[in-house]
């Protein structure tokens, strides 16, 4: 018995050893996504976007400008002109937090028993991410403060106030945030599945060579190949959204057209990235595999689990060419912020380039396929 039992586990060895490319997946990939996900996930929160609007243009506004600039996790991108301009940062993604130094800071500053007041903007869609922001700018303001007293020998340190203000989410819940994300994950995970087993499941059962014979060119092949797998993902999406606004209440506040164009058109990216790892996978247990490995590179680069903004500098560049990446970030904005095309252009252009691009390599496998 024993003999038969290691005759058989030979086999495997040797059948294992012959596939060089699931070699490669087993023993390669896991290493390589577990130092991607340690990388993402050791970060804290930093790399915050910061963004302040001066309305009183004077040196004491400058230096506390600078003491905000200083704080080494905020980072200062942006000097808006206007209170609007800032807004439309904060409705984009850009920044995190925008402070407002009102016009008359200085003088009420200089002024015996003064107490001159701050805004603050928060982008609160995330909860973790705005609590910090929100105690970074509250620590930069009370150490300004006491630099100042320093400076000019005062007993009492200046009482700057500070209005905060949360915008997007001013519960400061959890759920609003994560659950359009869980949405698009799953919208994604489904349609990459569904279309990874397209050419894999032909090869099983026998049926690929009967298609390649009939006169189809292999764009022909792949778009009737991806057809179906795109109308049941856009029905996915219509179902999860229908459940996550009527029944988690998940607020709407942008256009559900641009909603459904973001998510059409990234149902049909992640069909040609499951066309190409079907036509590589020698079986559906294979194209499963495939999936699941693509699938964990694909969150540690989207935001799902970690910031993108608190990703290494290199991460934050290749997270650039992840389609999921941009669409997580496109629903949050649209459904928490009310963000609209006008702002989220870059993003949907971003989807159409990665598309065209893997939809060209779809095409080139589903030819390597008849040849």
């Amino acid at each position: 018995m024993l003999r038969r039992i290691w005759r058989l586990a030979v086999k495997e060895y040797i059948q294992l050893k012959r596939d060089r490319l699931m070699a490669l997946f087993i023993f390669l990939v896991p290493f390589s996504q577990m130092v991607l996900l340690a990388q993402v996930s050791g970060q804290g929160v930093a790399h915050l976007g910061l963004a302040i609007v001066d309305h009183d243009l004077s040196i004491h506004s400058q230096d506390l400008i600078q003491a905000l600039a200083n704080v080494r996790d905020l980072s200062w991108r942006y000097q808006p002109a206007s209170d609007d301009e800032l807004v439309s940062l904060l409705d984009s993604g850009k920044v995190v937090v925008g402070v407002v130094i009102p016009a008359g800071f200085e003088r009420e500053l200089l002024r015996t028993g003064g107490r001159p007041m701050v805004q603050v903007l928060v982008d609160g869609s995330n909860s973790m991410v705005a609590a910090t922001a929100k105690s970074y700018v509250e620590g930069a303001v009370a150490a300004y403060g006491q630099q100042l007293a320093k400076r000019h020998g005062l007993s009492i340190v200046p009482a700057i106030r500070l209005d905060s203000v949360l915008r997007y989410n001013p519960s400061m819940k959890e759920r609003p945030y994560a659950i359009p994300a869980q949405m698009g994950f799953i919208v994604y995970e489904v349609t990459l599945t569904m279309a990874s087993l397209s050419f894999a499941r032909e090869k099983e059962l026998g049926t690929l060579e009967q298609l390649l014979v009939t006169p189809l060119r292999p764009l022909e092949l792949v778009i009737g190949k991806s057809v179906m797998v795109w109308i049941v993902g856009s029905l996915n999406f219509l179902g999860i959204f229908w459940l996550v606004t009527a029944v988690y209440d998940v607020p709407m506040r942008g256009s559900f057209l641009v909603l459904l164009a973001f998510s059409l058109l990234f149902v049909a990216v992640e069909v040609s990235y499951g066309i190409i790892l079907s036509a590589f996978s020698a079986s559906q247990q294979q194209a499963v595999l495939y999936t699941f490995m693509l699938a964990i590179t694909d969150v540690g680069l989207s935001g799902y689990l970690v910031p993108v903004r608190s990703m290494p500098a290199l991460l934050r560049s290749i997270t650039n060419v992840s389609p999921l990446q941009h669409y997580l970030a496109a629903v949050r904005a649209i459904m928490l912020k009310g963000a609209g095309l006008d702002v989220l252009y870059p993003r949907l252009l971003a989807i159409a380039a990665i598309g065209m691009v893997v939809g060209l390599l779809a095409t080139a496998a589903a030819t390597r396929q008849s040849e």
